[in-house]
């Protein structure tokens, strides 16, 4: 395992190097997804291939921001119609501009007496192919009441070729995506809906109610209790809206705490933080935040509690302890990597084991740990349920690599005298086998012969019995015959008795006479 203990340091001074930015990219958002350099592959595949929020921006193929189309201005646009300068939580849907419909029958605007979910992805963005097999089970079960629309900014040639791609086994992704997709040409949709919103990272849902307001914005992978209760008409509208505003204030009070960290003030971020807490409440978000600052500033101690005490708070919340597992387990401090460990496996339990991005994180844990045949283990199940993410495979290559790697060199590294005692032990394992065989079919002949002499004396005895049986028939028969005899004797001898008595009666008749 040589090979895994310097794997290890490694990115333990690669997880120092980044630090700065994972951490600031970090406090800047609170959506999770993809940004658009995660069309790039990572170079040594055992980087994530997905993280589960802006939080956890070491990765290709985690947080996301979507590309502005020119700095803040807007580009010319065909008529359509005027875009929102905000969207929230609560407010009218800006609609639909869609210029091409890829896949689906098209939807007329506005969006009004179904439940509308309009979904924005793209064919690079491992988090959202990772998410789409969910997505297309939610509409077969929603097929009644909710229409959901895939819509991307890419053309139309890169959309079919992705269609046509194989996801896994024998399925394209033609066949396992069972909802709409459509083209933003214009970009009118991402700046109505991503801009607006102030959203930066891919996947992003957007859930519209049946009276066309927007009821929902988060991850897809968030979605399902907020569709259901949508759906069924118990939905809290006032309660969602308060929640995204906070969401909105978590935002400010992030760009806030980067400034500070930027300046290396770590006092005064904590104090920030403080300062949120007592005015808006705690969450998981905000310890979240506790906690990234916390490791940022080397209080390694205190980090440690906060993130002990986070994923007691999370501990139904598989993307956010997916997260922690993830971030805990490559920051480069040891000391908390069973408690990333913990986190992981609940993640995974909660997902039944069917979710590949928090396999893969489970997999990290044990390779962090030294442990890399339980890594492969887990990394095989995490392609399993992949969902075309090549960044998975690759870091099961990784492993695999890695060990046949370290194989090799522990075999190079053996000593010649442990060759040759290795080489005496196998001579005298091969010599024990001959003896034990030659045991074993001698065994095996005493065995045949005692069968053997059971079977004589029984085949004897047989014979005695026999001629037992014969001679007592002998006597019987003697004895009848012998007895018919004497019977025979004595009926004579009664007939000659009879004829005496007869004589002597005449006589005495003859002489009366």
């Amino acid at each position: 395992m040589g090979s895994c203990s310097l794997a290890f340091r490694r990115r333990w001074n690669q997880s120092k190097a980044f630090s700065w930015a994972f951490v600031l990219l970090a406090l800047l958002a609170v959506s999770s997804g993809c940004k658009e350099s995660s069309q790039d592959e990572a170079s040594d595949g055992l980087q994530p291939p997905v993280v589960y929020d802006s939080l956890t921006a070491e990765s290709d193929d985690s947080s996301a921001t979507v590309p502005s189309t020119s700095g803040d201005s807007e580009p010319d646009l065909p008529a359509l119609k005027p875009l929102p300068e905000k969207l929230a939580v609560g407010d009218k849907s800006p609609g639909l501009e869609i210029a091409k419909w890829v896949r689906g029958e098209p939807v007329e605007d506005p969006l009004r007496d179904r439940v509308h979910v309009v979904e924005f992805w793209a064919t690079w963005c491992g988090p959202c192919r990772a998410g789409m097999p969910h997505i297309s089970e939610l509409q077969s079960e929603f097929a009644d009441d909710v229409t959901f629309i895939g819509v991307t900014r890419e053309d139309e040639a890169t959309v079919e070729g992705f269609l046509a791609d194989n996801a896994t086994g024998e399925k394209t992704w033609d066949d396992i995506i069972g909802y709409r997709l459509a083209i933003d040409e214009s970009d009118w949709m991402n700046l109505a809906y991503m801009k607006a919103a102030g959203q930066g990272g891919i996947p992003c849902a957007f859930i519209v109610g049946r009276d066309g307001v927007v009821e929902w914005i988060g991850h897809p992978g968030t979605i399902d209790q907020p569709l259901k209760e949508i759906v069924e008409g118990t939905w809290d509208r006032e309660a969602a809206i308060a929640e995204y505003k906070q969401q909105e204030q978590l935002q400010q009070l992030s760009a806030e705490v980067g400034k500070l960290l930027r300046a290396q003030d770590w006092d005064a971020a904590l104090e920030r933080l403080n300062q949120f807490e007592k005015e808006f409440g705690s969450s998981k978000t905000l310890l979240n935040y506790r906690v990234r600052v916390l490791e940022i500033a080397g209080r390694t101690s205190e980090a440690a509690v906060a993130r002990e005490a986070l994923v007691e708070l999370a501990w139904d919340d598989a993307l956010l302890l997916g997260q922690i597992a993830w971030t805990t387990a490559t920051n480069g401090d040891p000391s908390d990597l069973e408690l990333a460990l913990k986190a992981a496996k609940r993640a995974s339990e909660l997902q039944e084991n069917e979710d590949g991005p928090i396999l893969d994180t489970l997999a990290r844990c044990y390779y962090e740990l030294g442990q890399l045949d339980e890594a492969i283990k887990y990394q095989r199940m995490a392609v399993e349920h992949a969902n075309g993410q090549r960044q998975i495979e690759a870091t099961l290559k990784g492993y695999l690599d890695e060990k046949a790697e370290a194989e090799k060199t522990d075999a190079a590294e053996k000593p010649e005298e442990m060759k040759a005692d290795e080489a005496e032990a196998k001579k005298a394992d091969a010599k024990e086998a001959v003896a034990e065989e030659a045991v074993a079919e001698e065994a095996v002949a005493e065995q045949a012969e005692a069968k053997e002499a059971v079977a004589k004396e029984a085949e004897a005895e047989e014979a005695e019995a026999e001629q037992a049986e014969a001679e007592q028939a002998e006597a019987e028969q003697a004895d009848a015959e012998q007895e018919e005899a004497e019977q025979a004797e004595a009926e004579q001898a009664e007939a000659e008795q009879a004829d005496a008595e007869q004589e002597e009666a005449e006589q005495a008749e003859a002489d009366d006479a």
